[in-house]
């Protein structure tokens, strides 16, 4: 790799890490030019840039071009590499989870299912990929409302994790998030709440208070609190979740904004409205900022605040 492209790369990572993904699309071109003209435009170098930029496009919700830019890869991969590898299960599974977003779920599971097919040929069914890729599966399953499916495929997964790395580890972790979500999906809440402790108590000693995954796992309890109407526990856990993206990312975050939006959501179950519209007006003004105004968490965001207000009762003082 040159050192022009290998400088552009590490910037992209610095931006991703720092959530500021509006700032990523020109250096992502800029870096799939430099790789064209230095290995050609029908190399795994050009298709991995590819598949980088089509997951911009899906994260702000330029579905259209996320899907040209995961089928050109995919199609060099097939040239380059051949279709039977894993670099090209990763291209299928990138588009499935697009087609998963756009509500495309016959087209989604076919992809997700050939790429399952693909891992287990050529890595087995005791890899990583493979078991993430059935977690994704299940995620699709979870949005159809097959949650006995999703839950099958999400033991599964977790099994494989657990006989790779051991059950104290924090990928195990998430697997246990990933199937107490299932669960809450399913209502199925009681289930849900020792699969969450479990899984928070090995995030708190095996990774630090601003990993992404103890973050997102929190932010599950504190969610599954609410739904239990635990509203002061549900706040005091989005209140450590806000103050733990705040230091990591800045409070100008998409994170940041989820974890307001969410702490309204507790504010407007247990009455506070004053409070509840406060969180969902600075969650919307930072996803407006952040993401855009077309960004489909950008229009979640204003639709919450629009049902809020609608509900808000007529002699409350109404926010601007």
């Amino acid at each position: 790799m040159s050192r022009a492209l290998d400088e552009i790369e590490r910037r992209i990572a610095a931006l991703r890490e720092q959530g500021r993904d509006r700032e990523l699309e020109p250096l992502l071109r800029r870096a799939i030019r430099l790789a064209c003209r230095e290995y050609g435009e029908v190399h795994p170098a050009h298709a991995t840039l590819l598949n980088d930029l089509g997951g911009l496009y899906r994260t702000t919700g330029r579905y259209p071009e996320s899907e040209a830019c995961f089928v050109r890869a995919r199609d060099i991969l097939a040239a380059t590499v051949g279709a039977d590898t894993p670099g090209y299960a990763t291209c299928l599974n990138n588009l499935a989870g697009l087609y998963r977003l756009t509500g495309q779920h016959a087209g989604s599971e076919q992809l997700f299912l050939e790429a399952s097919a693909i891992y287990a040929r050529t890595l087995g069914e005791r890899d990583f990929l493979y078991a993430s890729n059935l977690n994704n599966l299940a995620l699709l399953y979870q949005d159809m409302g097959r949650h006995d499916e999703a839950i099958r495929l999400q033991e599964q997964a977790m099994e494989i994790v657990r006989s790779i790395s051991g059950e104290c580890t924090a990928t195990y972790a998430t697997s246990l998030c990933n199937l107490a979500a299932t669960c809450m999906a399913k209502g199925d809440l009681a289930a849900a709440e020792p699969l969450l402790d479990r899984a928070l108590a090995i995030l708190r000693a095996t990774t630090t208070a601003d990993d992404v995954r103890y973050v997102a796992a929190l932010s599950a309890m504190a969610s599954l609190h609410c739904r239990r109407a635990r509203y002061a526990e549900a706040a005091a856990l989005y209140g450590q979740v806000l103050e733990t993206c705040a230091q990591r990312w800045g409070t100008d975050h998409p994170a940041y904004a989820s974890a307001l939006a969410s702490l309204g959501v507790v504010h407007a179950a247990s009455g506070r409205r004053a409070e509840a519209e406060r969180c969902c007006r600075e969650a919307l003004a930072i996803r407006r900022r952040v993401l855009g105004e077309a960004h489909p968490s950008t229009q979640d965001a204003q639709a919450a605040l629009a049902a809020l207000r609608a509900t808000t009762v007529p002699d409350a003082p109404a926010a601007r």
